[in-house]
């Protein structure tokens, strides 16, 4: 879609994540979050195909989120030492499917959303390292 950030973003018209795309198939792309926006680990789902929510998904497209999910979820806990992955999906700010997949680790104080709710970041540098670990991970 023309006016999508998302669609643009997997068009090559806006600005690549730290470390490039990590995993790719028929239907999902997952990237790690610009720095600025999380912590480090702190990854999106987006949906190659424009739609907005689960209601919209094919059946091939829900089908396959769930492996792809598991393969994720594994390769954030074994290299961001994660104790739980966090998984944030709204929409409200760009209408295209996409989650947020946090990392939280043991060290972390806050739980829940308290911890989502902090203003926390890393550096790209440190981003690019992990997105190269993470798709090794998960080939």
């Amino acid at each position: 879609m023309k006016n999508c950030f998302i669609c643009r973003k997997h068009n090559g018209i806006e600005a690549t994540p730290p470390g490039e795309y990590i995993y790719e198939d028929d239907h999902w792309m997952v990237c790690h979050a610009p720095a600025k926006l999380g912590p480090l680990g702190t990854l999106f789902i987006e949906s190659k195909r424009h739609f907005l929510d689960y209601a919209e998904m094919t059946d091939d497209e829900s089908a396959s989120l769930g492996n792809v999910m598991r393969k994720i979820y594994h390769a954030l806990k074994l290299h961001t030492d994660a104790e739980r992955v966090y998984q944030v999906t709204l929409m409200d700010g760009v209408p295209h499917f996409h989650s947020w997949l946090v990392p939280h680790r043991k060290k972390d104080s806050e739980k829940g959303m308290k911890f989502l709710a902090r203003d926390d970041s890393c550096r790209d540098e440190d981003a690019s390292a992990l997105a190269e670990n993470l798709r090794e991970a998960m080939r």
